[in-house]
């Protein structure tokens, strides 16, 4: 018996170039190479499994199919560059999936084929301008997206795909606009972060359909107007909108704070010492 799981964990090696050690919780996996169609082998893994902060650079096809239950699948601080058609064929059952601070530049149709049971995808500081059409067909029932710290020059229009969305984060990216309707289908989306881009311009309807919306970020921008009253004409379930940090004059974001807490949505405060401020906010004199 002793031989016979010795010989079993000698195969798992040959076959996955991996080593793997599991928690009561948790397995975790070291940085070699995965190689395409090649199951990883690790004998009682957890329902957690991640891959030591390392030199992994690509998730090659058929890795992760003899890992059915896997529910969660982080893969962050790593060098993934790329990935492939099927990279995470026969996760069955996974919810979370973690690609958190790597190199990936686009997103291909078919490389998260499978994933219709995930519901929180974390895409954030990678180097991602490009999406393919259809790339996050998958994702059926996906509630949280992170694509914050990435090269994204307007708001995908694979995003607006995403009907179960409740959260999305943008943030950080190049935008410097967001046209009408960028997320007309997402009627579930509760928090909506694209502050920390370089924002100038939202056109009206921008945020038409976002009926559950409770949440607004956009701080860090370099809005100098905004159509409030056409916001609040879309987002009828707004609580709270965040607007530091903006290019705005004194009496434009007096009147931009009055219209809004007007209809019952809090402005949250800044905390900026500058003499010309609003409620906390930075401004210009007017």
């Amino acid at each position: 018996m002793v031989l016979q799981y010795l010989l079993f964990l000698s195969v798992c090696v040959g076959l996955s170039h991996q080593w793997c050690r599991s928690t009561a919780a948790i397995t975790t996996c070291g940085n070699e190479i995965l190689k395409k169609n090649t199951p990883l082998i690790i004998p009682d893994y957890k329902h957690l499994l991640e891959f030591e902060k390392g030199y992994l650079e690509e998730i090659p096809t058929g890795v992760f199919t003899l890992l059915p239950e896997l529910t969660t699948l982080v893969i962050s601080n790593n060098n993934v560059r790329k990935l492939h058609e099927g990279s995470f064929d026969g996760l069955s059952q996974l919810q979370k999936l973690s690609l958190y601070d790597n190199k990936l530049n686009e997103l291909k149709y078919g490389a998260f084929r499978g994933l219709g049971t995930v519901k929180s995808l974390d895409l954030g500081l990678n180097h991602i301008s490009t999406i393919e059409s259809n790339a996050f067909a998958d994702f059926s029932n996906l509630e949280e997206l992170r694509l914050g710290f990435n090269n994204l020059q307007t708001v995908p229009t694979e995003v607006n795909k995403m009907k179960s969305l409740r959260t999305l984060k943008l943030n950080n990216n190049k935008f410097t606009s967001i046209a009408a309707n960028s997320f007309s289908n997402l009627n579930n989306l509760i928090f909506l972060d694209v502050s920390d881009n370089q924002i100038r311009e939202i056109a009206n309807n921008a945020f038409s359909g976002l009926n559950s919306l409770k949440e607004l970020n956009l701080k860090s921008n370099y809005l100098s107007s905004l159509n409030v009253q056409n916001i609040l004409s879309g987002l009828r379930s707004l609580a709270v909108v965040r607007l530091s940090i903006n290019d705005f004059s004194c009496s434009t974001l007096n009147s931009i704070v009055n219209t809004f807490e007007t209809g019952g949505v809090s402005v949250a405060k800044g905390f900026s010492t500058n003499a010309n401020k609003v409620k906390g906010m930075t401004c210009k004199k007017s």
